[in-house]
């Protein structure tokens, strides 16, 4: 037997992915989205505006302590785009829904949104190339065969090139750092909000014998006897249409395409301060708590459903969400000495899980798709451990850092994030510029794109910052960086 499979478990297409922050008071941003000028610092503790003192939560006592703020206010915009290869990609997806066979009237409760309830049967043409069903049964399972591999193939273009993401952001994080209880605190809100459409593929079972068998039984009957449908495999059909004399094959499986959204506000409050110290230096420990208030919105169609991609996916902007609530904890560590220091954080520590709302089950019949698609209505924010360290001229001019993501996490749409940053800036006595920076920063699990980042601090307050992919993707026969992203803010201290 043949197994022409698709995936041999549920294959993830990102397709596509808008994130939009509205303006708040932030100490924590989308895993996706650095915020303000840690577009290029990364998130680390460097220091140089009040955004670095938000990241690790033990962060803001040391800036206090060393005397770079008392009370720290910023405020940034920022927007960035990551996209595979797009062209004709929603060409591909309607050329694949016509692949597969409509679920038979009566399985759907509800038609998919945007979408024509009554789907012809389609397939892939196979024009002449058995000339009617030539006796030459072996070529006509060769094109059986070769057509599948068609499909596959299309499949996976637009499981693994077809994605993009875009979001905008606004941060505002404050940091008190008048002395109560001893510490220095930090309050923020921010909201976000994310949507996604990958696809799931179950494999095409297919058996050349099989096939060559029930081509040649279907032969030998006389022509005004043959039956007008031919299933030559568990999953493959052929439809033969007398009066065009055309041939054309239908798939019958559960591959779907699968959309979630989800819109976040997050309250959050940070305490921080000194533990222990010595000549060498001072450890800082802190604590943040969030509530998170999630919506969330999910919808999944089998391709065989599908007739128009693009219709879909407006109407998933317009479906019904389900309202969740969880606490988060987050904890920090950071250790300063003259002229470097270390940090440890450790992100969601309860893991908080949040459910998606059920989707319409009855046009299943895979074992397998059913449950993944059972598995995927849960969505647990994963722990995650983060180090970071930088070294520092003894006049704090030059500074140099390193933030890395110790595991991977995931977001609500089910994207892995793991950051290594890189990054180095130079603070000078010219009130036009007086800070300049540079950074490198890759997502190593994932899309596992780097980018290369550049930013600037004009006139005392204002910070400008950029980031580009180094990878290229081909659009409309242009080669354009697969991501850009670009802040600017303000940072003020007293």
């Amino acid at each position: 037997m043949v197994r022409a499979c698709i995936s041999g478990r549920p294959a993830r297409l990102a397709l596509i992915c808008s994130c939009v922050c509205l303006p708040g008071l932030t100490l924590a941003s989308p895993i996706f989205q650095p915020p303000g000028s840690s577009l290029t610092w990364g998130e680390v503790s460097h220091g140089q505006v009040a955004g670095s003192a938000t990241g690790n939560p033990a962060a803001a006592a040391a800036a206090s302590d060393a005397g770079l703020r008392k009370t720290a206010l910023g405020v940034s915009a920022s927007a960035g785009l990551e996209y595979g290869n797009l062209q004709e990609l929603f060409d591909k997806i309607d050329e694949l829904a016509r692949s597969f066979r409509p679920s038979d009237p009566g399985d759907i409760e509800e038609p998919p949104p945007g979408q024509d309830p009554d789907k012809p049967d389609d397939g892939i043409d196979l024009g002449d190339i058995w000339d009617n069903l030539d006796p030459d049964v072996r070529e006509a399972v060769d094109a059986i065969a070769r057509d599948l591999a068609i499909r596959t193939a299309l499949l996976g273009i637009v499981r693994n090139e077809g994605f993009a993401k875009a979001w905008l952001a606004a941060d505002v994080p404050l940091v008190i750092g008048r002395e109560f209880l001893g510490g220095t605190w930090t309050v923020g809100m921010n909201w976000s909000g994310a949507s996604k459409t990958f696809g799931i593929a179950e494999p095409v079972e297919f058996d050349p014998d099989e096939a060559r068998e029930k081509i040649d039984d279907w032969l030998n009957q006389l022509p005004i006897e043959r039956p007008d449908w031919l299933d030559v495999g568990e999953d493959v059909s052929l439809r033969i249409l007398p009066e065009s004399g055309s041939i054309r094959m239908v798939l019958r499986n559960d591959s779907s395409l699968v959309s979630k959204s989800t819109q976040t506000t997050q309250v959050s409050a940070g305490y921080s301060r000194g533990a222990w110290s010595n000549d060498r230096g001072t450890l800082y420990l802190g604590a943040k708590g969030h509530v998170y208030l999630m919506r969330l919105s999910r919808l999944s169609v089998r391709f065989g459903d599908i007739t128009d991609s693009k219709e879909l996916f407006d109407e998933i902007r317009d479906a019904d969400f389900r309202s969740d609530t969880r606490v988060g904890l987050d904890v920090g560590a950071l250790w300063v000495s003259g002229n470097y220091q270390v940090g440890l954080q450790w992100d969601n520590i309860n893991e908080p899980e949040f459910s998606f709302p059920d989707v319409e089950l009855s046009p299943y019949s895979s074992p397998d798709i059913v449950a993944f698609l059972q598995r995927d209505k849960t969505y647990q924010m994963d722990s995650q451990l983060k180090i970071e360290g930088s070294i520092f001229s003894s006049d704090r001019r030059w500074s140099a850092h390193l933030g890395y993501d110790l595991d991977p996490a995931r977001d609500a749409t089910g994207d892995r994030y793991q950051w290594l940053t890189l990054s180095a800036g130079l603070i000078t006595d010219r009130w036009w510029l007086p800070g300049l920076r540079v950074g490198y920063r890759k997502n190593v699990v994932g899309t596992q794109v780097g980018f290369l980042s550049l930013g600037l601090t004009a006139f005392k307050y204002i910070n400008f910052d950029i980031s580009s992919a180094l990878d290229t993707v081909r659009i409309d026969g242009d080669d354009l960086p697969q991501g850009l992203m670009a802040s600017v803010g303000f940072d003020f201290a007293w």
